[in-house]
């Protein structure tokens, strides 16, 4: 669980980071990248209620609800650190890059379920290749 506190708060600074190289300061700004902190939160309840109902950390169930929960977390973490970069350098060049931030979660939650989905099926093949 530490970890995953750890990964939201070093986010959190990245982003403030983010917030501070960007050319509009407002709090309606800060506001915006702070939203795409929501899928990581999101992500950590979901696996705090699995660890808590299964009484083990994520890593060590062998499940492939597991499997889907920690690429969701993983690729989470790398579009939540990746997407304010990538609309600072967009926003140099378009004005519409508040639309990219208000959609960064859903857009960060698809993208981390379509991994984990990918992730679980390529499980899935090799265990039944192994057999």
């Amino acid at each position: 669980m530490t970890y995953r506190i750890y990964s939201i708060v070093s986010i959190f600074i990245i982003h403030i980071i983010m917030f501070n190289w960007h050319n509009q300061h407002s709090v309606f700004s800060l506001a915006i990248i702070l939203w795409s902190l929501v899928p990581l939160f999101s992500l950590h309840y979901i696996i705090n209620q699995y660890e808590y109902f299964h009484n083990k950390t994520l890593t060590t169930i062998q499940s492939y609800s597991a499997w889907v929960l920690f690429f969701a977390w993983v690729t989470c973490i790398c579009f939540s650190i990746t997407m304010p970069y990538a609309v600072n350098v967009i926003s140099k060049t378009s004005d519409h890059y508040i639309s990219l931030y208000i959609l960064s979660p859903a857009v960060t939650l698809f993208i981390a379920a379509i991994t984990a989905l990918i992730a679980s099926l390529v499980t899935v093949i090799v265990a039944r290749l192994v057999r």
